[in-house]
């Protein structure tokens, strides 16, 4: 088979069902079938570093909830959008209307029409969940303080329509439902999504079953050391810092790079080069060789994985604890939501 028949999004229709995965998926599906009719709303929380494979969750299970059209309508049972980077009350409802609802007067009339609108648009098309990715943004970068208005509204929304709402974040937006107690008080216990550590012996055997994964995809187009040899999988291991979207974008550049260059056989310096391309360059996290050149040395020590556990992470300033008094003295969550 020649390479040039190879598809680009080889790597990305490769999906492999690890166990936090596995779990959020079974969480997502179980708040999904029996949230109907429940008395109060039904919430959960998918927490992760960056890259640990939150947001590709979500978006395989809204794939399996499509939006169709039927004698009654549009029905969009998953109503799925991203935290805006600093949000308001206003910009959140809109890009719920315009993303998650298809609204085409997004934009229009007063925060407490759209809002109304919102809620509207939502019981016509039986929208049965709300997914908020980004959740973090929640926290404001520069104050560090919770955007609590917005939250605030998120709960009465949800509370209104009693639906099932599912957040993504950072470790960072847990921090907005423990500062809000009427929020925390509505979410069932989070589903964590780590990063594989190298030291616990069942996370090193599933990260290697993962190559595995991608080795047998890949190896029906080119031929590769084996990703899931002993070697090959620690290279990889401190290549992508046991973070799933790193992985993937990595292999993602050996694919293109290979298709480009019409290769059939991919070499070790093939594999350093993509890897120099699609993240070394950016998230080294200093004194560590590219792990995929001839001069990095694939032997785990305590110093190395040391190193290896920062990729791919920031350092967070302390949270400022939510303020009582001089709150906004705007109209309240409910009056905007209660508004005719």
């Amino acid at each position: 088979m020649k390479t040039r028949t190879v598809p680009a999004t080889l790597v990305d229709d490769t999906l492999v069902p690890h166990q936090a995965y596995l779990a959020a998926t079974s969480r997502l599906d179980q708040c999904f079938t029996y949230a109907h009719g429940a008395r109060e709303p039904v919430c959960f929380a998918l927490v992760g570093e960056s890259r640990t494979g939150k947001s590709r969750t979500l978006e395989e299970f809204f794939d399996r909830h499509p939006i169709t059209r039927n004698d009654d309508g549009l029905s969009i049972p998953i109503l799925r959008v991203a935290t805006p980077s600093k949000p308001t009350v206003k910009s959140l409802v809109e890009v719920m209307l315009k993303d998650g609802m298809h609204d085409e007067l997004a934009t229009s009339g007063s925060e407490n029409q759209k809002t109304n609108r919102l809620i509207k648009l939502m019981k016509e098309c039986d929208t049965q969940m709300v997914m908020i990715d980004e959740f973090h943004h929640f926290v404001d970068k520069g104050s560090h303080k919770v955007i609590h208005h917005v939250a605030d509204w998120l709960k009465v929304l949800v509370d209104k329509l009693r639906c099932v709402l599912v957040v993504a974040g950072l470790p960072i937006c847990q921090s907005v439902l423990a500062q809000n107690e009427q929020l925390q008080g509505r979410f069932y216990a989070p589903v964590i999504m780590p990063r594989f550590n190298w030291e616990i012996d069942d996370q090193r055997v599933e990260f290697v079953a993962i190559l595995g994964s991608f080795q047998e995809s890949l190896s029906r187009y080119f031929d590769l050391p084996p990703l899931d040899g002993d070697e090959m999988a620690f290279r990889s291991y401190c290549g992508s810092g046991g973070l799933m979207g790193y992985l993937t974008k990595f292999l993602r550049k050996v694919v293109w790079n290979a298709i480009d260059q019409q290769k059939r056989r991919v070499t070790l310096l093939d594999l350093a080069t993509a890897h120099e391309e699609a993240v070394w360059a950016k998230f080294s996290p200093g004194r560590i060789p590219n792990p995929f050149s001839k001069e990095f040395h694939p032997r785990p020590s305590e110093e190395l994985l040391s190193l290896i556990r920062k990729i791919g992470t920031s350092v967070e300033s302390p949270l400022v604890h939510r303020e009582h008094k001089g709150r906004s003295k705007g109209p309240s969550v409910r009056d905007v939501l209660s508004a005719r």
